[in-house]
């Protein structure tokens, strides 16, 4: 592969896993928000409310979403590392000097 190709190729999985990112920060503020409205409310039948298990559904649903981004993160960022490799490979091999030529 080409430098050129390789930086393309760090920069567009970088560019998703920035996305990822973004992804569960806005997760976990729902989460947050979630955790609120269940503090809120207050003399209620935790086990049977149906305010509350509306509530436990909707962060067990964004909490499988979280995971599966993280998980994704962390393919990205392992992409990364190894689009890097490649990288630092061909610029040593492209620019090292042969003077024994």
């Amino acid at each position: 592969m080409t430098i050129a190709a390789i930086q393309a190729n760090i920069l567009s999985t970088t560019l998703y896993k920035s996305n990822l990112e973004f992804q569960i920060m806005n997760i976990s503020n729902k989460r947050q928000q979630i955790a609120y409205q269940t503090m809120q409310l207050s003399d209620v039948d935790w086990e049977n409310d149906p305010r509350v298990k509306q509530l436990q559904a909707m962060d067990s649903y964004l909490e499988l979403q979280q995971e599966n981004f993280e998980t994704q993160q962390k393919a990205a960022a392992s992409q990364l590392e190894s689009y890097q490799k490649i990288l630092d490979t061909n610029v040593k091999k492209d620019f090292t000097l042969n003077l024994n030529a």
